[in-house]
């Protein structure tokens, strides 16, 4: 979405017919990402991408990367100093990229601020070259695109998932009240389980917007798969054993 911000200053001097009018643009991209799973190397990849068109001294002086570590916010203008910090540890979820530049003629020239968290992740891409703008928040877009996390779909969905499991828990309820065997409550404690992992438990310590891994594991170990085998396996047992057995019997 385009969105382009004018700041208009009038001047006029008394018995001058001329009124001369400076009219200033500055350009703005700001959009939301879907989550992402990055790697050390990916944020040097995008540290070089937000550096690109800025010159030595604007980048020396102006550019930031930060995270917070141990609720102190952490800065540097070098990102391979940062994430040598020893108390970084091999996962995160907080990295900030901010630089700005600026033009003798118009002050304000550029600025880019990239932000992940837990529960989003922002960018902000303005200037006063529209051509800049548009190339710089693109590029940033298309990269991050490449690194779309595979659970996605459930922090989009969670609100709709949630819905189809609280759906299938009070049907299997109402089948095993039926029944009235008390065998067929163990499914509904499991699905009931997963339900209020969901509703009370702050997923995004789980599957967050921004994970970012500096050291490589496991992939099929780590603990947003875990967690999803687990969930995946409940619900299927839930609706087997729960609904869909007791009408073939």
């Amino acid at each position: 979405m385009k969105i382009q911000s004018l700041s208009l200053m009038v001047r006029s001097d008394a018995g001058d017919p001329q009124i001369m009018e400076n009219v200033e643009k500055r350009y703005e991209r700001h959009g939301r990402v879907k989550p992402c799973a990055i790697n050390r190397s990916d944020i040097f990849a995008l540290g070089q991408i937000i550096q690109e068109t800025f010159s030595k001294p604007e980048i020396e002086r102006y550019f930031r990367i930060s995270t917070t570590l141990k609720h102190t916010r952490v800065f540097s203008n070098s990102t391979e100093h940062l994430l040598n910090q020893p108390e970084l540890g091999d996962r995160m979820a907080d990295l900030s990229f901010w630089i700005e530049g600026w033009d003798q003629k118009t002050r304000f020239d550029k600025n880019i601020l990239l932000d992940f968290s837990k529960y989003s992740i922002q960018l902000s891409v303005e200037g006063t070259d529209p051509v800049w703008v548009y190339d710089k928040y693109n590029k940033l877009t298309n990269y991050l695109k490449s690194k779309t996390a595979w659970y996605w779909p459930i922090i989009i969905m969670e609100k709709i998932i949630m819905f189809c499991i609280t759906i299938i828990l009070l049907a299997n309820i109402i089948i095993a009240v039926k029944k009235g065997n008390p065998f067929h409550y163990l499914d509904k404690i499991g699905l009931l389980m997963v339900w209020m992992f969901l509703v009370f438990y702050d997923t995004r310590k789980i599957w967050p917007y921004s994970n970012i891994r500096l050291k490589e594991d496991k992939l099929y170990l780590s603990r947003e798969n875990v967690v999803m085998y687990v969930m995946i396996l409940i619900i299927i047992i839930a609706i087997s054993g729960g609904t869909i057995l007791p009408f073939v019997h």
